[in-house]
């Protein structure tokens, strides 16, 4: 069976998932018992006689389907064409009345043109790439005691397949929250701003094991809640009023932020009622490294700058403000080599992440 294919960054963002990207190769031969792969005559023996051959008495398939923590990222499908178009109409200005103080000799040209002020955006860059498989299934035969069972076996390989797709998906949805968190301004200080209000201050590393500020950070996070349903520009780039209703909002947690909020204060305050509707509500264990869970670290997609941020415990943002909206997916098989008695099957895949900053998106630190 060849080696998984897939498109480089795919492969660094996966890895920094699996909390395996700061580490440095270690040989494992001969570090830790992972299983014989390969029966020996000599050594795979019975104990008695040490003549008769041991034999496999049962075969567990080690496979288990991977859920995408983001798939609420997923808005929609479009099949055919390749450009997502988005047409804001603007609120028009409101003017005097002109049925107010008219004058003898003068009209009111009921004519004059007030055209409805139009903007569109147009989303392009998809991310493609692929994985490939080699099943040999004549020689595959011979490891395996019937048809369901090696149809057992494909199954499983085919599976990974699909958790490999679902931990890119996921691992590119980080990837386009990462990207917002680094192209807005639009964030709130928790330490800062509690600091500022008390006598007591905290740090951020101590922050989240103090009561009072973490019911003062509670508290910050439900009124944004409450301020994001007002037509304000206080929460995007500042390029058109917005507002989002409570049922179009998606809320993210730091596990961290959670776990300690559970024993520090009050958790039903965030219990899922309060945020809003079905798939609105998520807590993650890390925004973009498993090693450093509240930070994210990109060259943002507006002008390449390498960005960085600490300490993100939370993002509230607008449905529509990131999130993925053509998925393609194409399964292609290829004929039987004569010669080689394999065959080939490829996953070709590329989806259309977007960050919009003209919709509603704020991220809260312990910084």
């Amino acid at each position: 069976m060849t080696t998984n294919q897939i498109y480089s960054i795919v492969n660094d963002i996966s890895a920094q998932s699996f909390g395996a990207q700061a580490l440095t190769v270690v040989d494992n031969q001969g570090l830790i018992s992972l299983g014989t792969t390969v029966l020996s005559s000599s050594t795979n023996t019975e104990a008695f006689l040490n003549t008769l051959a041991q034999r496999i008495g049962k075969t567990i398939m080690d496979f288990r389907r991977y859920r995408n923590r983001l798939a609420d990222m997923v808005l929609d499908d479009f099949e055919y064409g390749a450009i997502l178009q988005k047409i804001k109409v603007h609120m028009p200005q409101a003017e005097a009345d002109e049925s107010y103080g008219l004058t003898d000799g003068s009209s009111v040209d009921h004519y004059k043109i007030a055209k409805p002020n139009v903007t569109q955006k147009l989303f392009v860059t998809r991310t493609p790439y692929q994985f490939k498989i080699t099943i040999q299934r004549v020689h595959l035969k011979e490891a395996f005691t019937s048809a369901e069972q090696m149809g057992s076996f494909i199954g499983a390989v085919f599976g990974e397949v699909r958790n490999a797709i679902e931990i890119c998906l996921e691992g590119l949805g980080r990837n386009a929250i990462a990207n917002f968190v680094a192209e807005t301004s639009n964030k709130v200080d928790l330490v800062t701003e509690y600091n500022g209000l008390v006598s007591t201050p905290v740090t951020s590393a101590d922050a989240l094991l103090d009561d009072a500020f973490v019911r003062y950070a509670i508290s910050r996070i439900n009124e944004t809640f409450d301020m994001m349903q007002s037509m304000t520009s206080l929460f995007n780039d500042g390029s058109v009023e917005r507002f989002t209703p409570r049922e179009d909002m998606r809320v993210k947690l730091l596990s961290q932020f959670v776990r300690r909020a559970q024993t520090t204060t009050q958790y039903a305050a965030f219990h899922e009622e309060l945020v809003a509707v079905d798939n609105s509500f998520e807590i993650l264990p890390f925004w973009q490294a498993a090693q450093t869970p509240g930070s994210i670290l990109v060259e943002r997609a507006s002008d390449g700058t390498s960005t960085g941020v600490d300490n993100i415990i939370a993002i509230v943002h607008d449905r529509d403000a990131l999130g993925m909206y053509k998925k393609d997916e194409e399964v292609v098989t290829t004929p039987i080599n004569a010669a080689g008695l394999y065959y080939n099957t490829f996953w070709h895949l590329q989806e259309l992440w977007y960050n919009d900053l003209s919709e509603n998106f704020i991220y809260f630190t312990l910084n």
